[in-house]
């Protein structure tokens, strides 16, 4: 059995923002049942406790000196990081003096173009020198390329979907209370090859589909979910639009796509960002133009029963091909140098 210490963001004191089907868990449930022991290490909301209520110069400090020490209690095989910014490298250095065959696998599920992504770039960077398996949720081997070192693999991570957390069926039910659904804030996000305003392509969509009815949160005044209140809102809609802030990046998107079709839901998917390559015309709603688009969501509002149909091809795709435990075996594989090629279009390695 192998020993893993997850640090990243689980969020259990800060409420805003807390996803119960966020990668933190569904990549810690994964790990278990594939038969690792998991010790999630919360390092945002240790750094606020430390630091008297907020992530400080001492709480930082003090959550350094913490990991250490509490690493030198566990004595772990291997450190999983994500999204964990507040560790120094220094600190993960430490550690791998303590335990020489430890191995360090950092994931990330951010966008890595430059010029957009300046942040996400620099906090990949600063763990490069010390990580043994990088792992990102684009599949553009250019962009991957980017972090390869000597020393290291890069590889893509895929959005995955978890049976104990997603289990809406929405593909179920002929009529729901509301027909599409999209979360996330106000602002631009790339339609069709071109950079809109979020809330003017709703307008169109309603304007163009009679009685279409949006399920919103964080736009046109609606508050944003968070926690259980996100989960049940999956299954009261019929379709998901899978909206990044860029739609031509291969193979990327944030987490919500796992949502949409885990949860049932017929995902709008632009066919810009190559999701092709993983899905079937028959499994999503793919699109290209706007006349598509339009004309597929007026479709599948007036056709339950093809909506359901395609949804459900769709669900049985992603719970099959991408869930928690057959995404995390891959990077459980590649952590502790076991992969062996399996011929999925998804598994892609930088190697040299």
């Amino acid at each position: 059995m192998k020993n893993i210490v997850h640090i990243s963001n689980f969020n259990l004191m800060r409420l805003k923002g807390c996803f119960q089907n966020g990668f933190p868990i569904k990549i810690s449930n994964g790990l278990i049942r594939n038969g690792y022991s998991v010790l999630n290490y919360p390092d945002r909301d240790l750094c606020r406790m430390f630091g008297f209520g907020h992530m400080n110069f001492w709480g930082k400090r003090k959550l350094n000196a913490h990991l250490i020490n509490y690493c030198k209690t566990v004595k772990p095989d291997a450190l999983l990081i994500g999204h964990a910014d507040l560790i120094e490298a220094e600190t993960i250095l430490k550690i791998k003096e303590m335990f020489p065959q430890l191995r360090i696998m950092q994931w990330s599920c951010d966008w890595i173009v430059p010029g957009y992504a300046e942040r996400n770039i620099g906090a990949l960077h600063k763990y490069l020198g010390v990580v043994d398996v990088l792992m990102i949720s684009t599949g553009d081997r250019r962009l991957l390329r980017q972090f390869k070192r000597p020393h290291n693999k890069v590889a893509y991570l895929p959005d995955m979907a978890d049976n104990s957390i997603e289990t809406n069926r929405s593909f179920e039910h002929e009529t729901l209370p509301y027909d599409i659904m999209l979360c996330t804030n106000t602002g631009k996000r790339q339609f069709c090859g071109k950079d809109e305003e979020i809330e003017q392509i709703i307008d169109e969509a309603s304007a163009r589909v009679p009685g279409l009815k949006w399920l919103l949160a964080g736009l046109k005044g609606k508050r944003n979910l968070n926690g259980y209140e996100y989960i049940e809102a999956l299954g009261k809609a019929a379709m998901g639009l899978n909206l990044s802030r860029l739609n031509d990046i291969y193979l990327y998107s944030s987490d919500r796509l796992a949502h949409i079709m885990a949860d049932g839901q017929l995902a709008f998917i632009d066919r810009r960002n190559g999701f092709t390559d993983l899905f079937e015309e028959d499994e999503a709603a793919f699109y290209e133009t706007r006349e598509e688009f339009f004309d597929k969501l007026r479709y599948f509002k007036e056709s339950p029963q093809q909506r359901m149909k395609t949804a459900r091809k769709g669900w049985e795709k992603i719970h099959t091909e991408y869930n928690e435990r057959t995404v995390t075996k891959f990077m459980a594989d590649l952590l502790f140098d076991k992969f062996k090629p399996e011929g999925r279009p998804w598994q892609i390695i930088i190697e040299d």
